[in-house]
């Protein structure tokens, strides 16, 4: 396979062109050569943007993204430097469904509680569950 055009990269790895010209203004992507002023990608290009697409889907910001693809060196395996963002990452998931679990609690206690006022049945902390049960 030889180089890609934009349009057959865009295609390929099932995104925008528009996509690819921001990773690229965001040096998320290199910079490809231009033949007769048209961008040509080498194919290797696709299996960036898939580690991209997939770090997006498990909400990975760009900039961190970015930094991923800055660690990785001839020196440093890849895996190395996955754990670590994997690991932060985690940790902040891990928050997120404490805090979705918690909202769970309050919204279930809500379907079930019979308090005159609205402010007994307000939790003032997780701990906290309607006067009324």
């Amino acid at each position: 396979m030889g180089d890609l055009t934009i349009g057959e990269v865009a295609s390929e790895a099932g995104i925008k062109t528009s996509a690819i010209r921001y990773y690229e203004q965001i040096d998320l992507l290199p910079t490809p050569p231009r033949r007769s002023g048209r961008r040509q990608y080498d194919p290797t290009i696709l299996d960036r943007l898939r580690i991209i697409e997939t770090a997006k889907a498990l909400d990975f910001t760009l900039d961190e993204i970015k930094l991923f693809f800055k660690g990785v060196s001839e020196t440093s395996a890849p895996s190395e430097i996955w754990r670590a963002f994997a690991k932060a990452k985690l940790t902040v998931i891990e928050e997120r469904i404490a805090h979705a679990e918690f909202l769970r609690s309050i919204l279930k206690m809500g379907l079930t509680c019979e308090c005159l006022r609205l402010s007994d049945c307000m939790p003032a902390s997780s701990d906290t569950a309607c006067q009324s049960n």
